[in-house]
């Protein structure tokens, strides 16, 4: 890794074998300098590089703003706000049965609660449909526990999509499904297929590795079973299927290794890896050594003609776009993914089933659209964020790790992450996927 210091109060410089990138953390901006000019810029000014540096914006003088400050200037003539605009996709929660006892999920299983029922499914539907009626595009994606427990349910909630599309003006419906893989029939692939389903099969790894974390119930490996599916999957017309994976214990230092045998062994060409949260009120890994790890595994994934997303990417895109990437629980125009649960309840947050301040009904929150500002970031919470050079990209914790963790300080592996992710995309020459 290159070192880091502060260049005139504002801008972030990254050294690194004698060469440098500059980075204004505000504005996204970054040039090279290379050897001469990295010597040139510590003479004393003004030379060929101080001079060349203020025609790209890059000055010396004028006022240091508090970093905080001037991103928060900036969101707000960019119109950016911290509240969704409405919500424009639902994670239903199906069940909390599960054929599986993963032993990192975040989702309490097979705790005897009731499924979600026909009605509940509906009035959710209706919810979201209504919400977004003339709009484009609305998202559903089943889930649980291993919400093909109750396909039944998908079944039902899929043909009543179609027909609350047709009623409100929504021109496309797009439909997910997180699963473990191990229960797939024929009736659930032709189902997919006719619904042009994305599949998300969760798989950490290898056999070894994935069994590691993820056994059946009865205490048993169920990774033959799992790469047969993801065969009949791979082998259907209209099904687009990929990888949710899970840095664990596990995995965690060959993941490259990992995600070079996803795609050669199990032919499976997008890989998505889930973000830790900060379990126990901290993280639980190196954020560093993470940030290093998804970069280096993200390479394997271009390298073999396949795409590897990781939070990683929120810094590729806000450096090649030069716009914050800040709101973690947004989608890009500014609705929000929540989470529909049984008994009539729905979370602001998707990841998060439990915790009251996300909690709502549906009839509240037709009542209080207001409501949705109970998930808006808090941006830049502590003084450290104003001289970060994640400060537009992460700009702290998000409002779930805010109350995981017990206050705004944000982790310090968190903060290390982000940083990391920066100077790696800085460095980076392979640009978005």
């Amino acid at each position: 890794m290159a070192s880091s210091q502060l260049l005139w109060g504002k801008y972030r410089q990254f050294d690194r074998d004698g060469e440098a990138v500059l980075l204004d953390p505000v504005l996204l901006e970054s040039v090279y300098l290379d050897r001469g000019e990295v010597t040139d810029l510590s003479a004393v000014p003004p030379t060929a590089t101080h001079t060349a540096l203020a025609e790209l914006g890059f000055v010396s003088d004028g006022p240091r703003t508090d970093g905080r400050t001037a991103l928060r200037h900036r969101l707000a003539r960019l119109g950016l706000d911290a509240t969704p605009s409405r919500i424009s996709g639902l994670r239903i929660v199906l069940t909390d049965k599960c054929n599986m006892a993963c032993d990192y999920c975040f989702v309490k299983t097979n705790t005897g609660k009731a499924d979600m029922t026909e009605e509940e499914v509906a009035v959710g539907l209706a919810y979201l449909f209504e919400t977004n009626a003339g709009h484009e595009q609305v998202s559903i994606q089943w889930f649980g526990g291993e919400p093909t427990m109750r396909f039944d349910l998908m079944q039902y909630g899929d043909e009543l999509a179609d027909r609350l599309a047709a009623q409100h003006g929504v021109k496309s419906i797009r439909r997910t499904v997180v699963t473990n893989g191990a229960r797939h029939t024929d009736a659930m692939v032709k189902h997919f297929a006719r619904y042009h389903y994305g599949v998300g099969v969760s798989i950490d790894g290898p056999p070894a590795v994935n069994s590691a974390n993820r056994l059946l119930l009865g205490g048993q490996p169920a990774d033959d079973r799992i790469r047969r599916n993801v065969r009949r999957l791979l082998e259907t017309e209209g099904v687009h299927v990929g990888c949710n994976l899970t840095p664990t214990s596990a995995n965690i230092g060959r993941l490259a290794d990992t995600v070079r045998w996803i795609i050669d062994e199990l032919g499976l060409k997008f890989i998505y890896a889930n973000t830790p949260i900060p379990t126990g009120g901290r993280w639980r890994v190196s954020g560093a050594a993470l940030a290093k790890e998804l970069y280096e595994a993200r390479m394997v994934a271009l390298g073999r003609g396949a795409m590897m997303f990781s939070v990683l990417d929120r810094a590729f895109q806000a450096l090649d776009r030069r716009r914050p990437m800040l709101f973690d629980h947004m989608q890009s125009d500014q609705t929000l993914n929540a989470a529909l649960l049984p008994g009539d309840r729905l979370s602001l947050c998707d990841i998060n089933f439990d915790e009251p301040a996300f909690l709502h009904t549906i009839d509240e929150l037709k009542a209080k659209p207001e409501l949705l500002r109970g998930i808006a970031k808090t941006i830049a919470p502590i003084p450290a964020c104003g001289t970060c050079p994640a400060l537009a990209i992460c700009g702290g914790p998000s409002r779930n790790e805010q109350l995981l963790i017990g206050g705004s300080e944000p982790d310090p592996e968190m903060c290390a992450f982000y940083q990391s992710t920066v100077e790696i995309a800085l460095w980076d020459n392979t640009g978005m996927q």
